[in-house]
């Protein structure tokens, strides 16, 4: 098991999400397409046209799902394919949008050709379908790069070093050294003055007679 110190996620989520992004706006944008040319020459039936609509959903949360499992794996982070997701789902809608302009475009001069006033819903349908792409693929992106991360996780063989804490000193507090606490005075009583102490005087001694040695 390979254990290495935290990684910074940018890098793996960037990669990741920048390819699996930029693969789902594409397909998005196919998808979108080819669904407009079928019902502007009605060469689909509707079935097929609500398969392929049912499939683009299914796709990008396969993709998202992929992005976190990517990313994580690489890092050993659930944030990652947060991170991953979040990414896809930016790259991809901006793709997509391009897709669905190039769609409404093409239904829209269908509906020019027939009803004028048909053609004005049919451009605030497509708008709306844009910014609720981006919006949807933004959201989902960050929660189902989330799920795919920690499914990469699990089975990454990286695992983050974590970083040392400090250790703590415990410093013993200090007592403080009890003091007697100072009596009150009772106000009838008188200090009492300290005793003089008298100095002594030695006593002369008297010079002893020496006892001479009978003969």
């Amino acid at each position: 098991m390979q254990t290495q110190p935290v990684a910074q996620p940018g890098k793996p989520a960037l990669l990741s999400g920048i390819i699996i992004g930029v693969v789902l706006g594409i397909i998005h944008s196919a998808i979108t397409i080819i669904i407009a040319q079928m019902a502007v020459n009605g060469g689909g039936s509707s079935a097929m046209i609500t398969s392929l609509q049912l499939l683009v959903p299914l796709l990008w949360i396969i993709g998202f799902l992929f992005a976190g499992f990517w990313a994580s794996k690489e890092s050993g982070l659930i944030s990652t394919g947060t991170l991953a997701g979040l990414f896809a789902g930016i790259f991809g809608s901006i793709i997509a949008g391009f897709g669905q302009i190039i769609a409404t475009a093409i239904t829209a001069n269908l509906s020019s050709q027939a009803i004028t006033q048909t053609s004005g819903m049919v451009l605030f349908t497509g708008y709306t379908a844009i910014f609720s792409v981006m919006i949807l693929a933004i959201g989902a992106g960050a929660g189902v790069g989330a799920i795919g991360g920690l499914i990469g996780q699990s089975i990454s063989n990286v695992r983050p070093q974590v970083a040392p804490q400090p250790l703590q000193v415990y410093a013993q507090p200090v007592m403080p050294y009890p003091y007697p606490a100072p009596q009150p005075m009772a106000a009838h009583q008188a200090p009492q003055p300290q005793s003089m102490a008298v100095p002594q005087t030695p006593q002369p001694q008297m010079p002893q007679t020496p006892i001479l040695p009978e003969q």
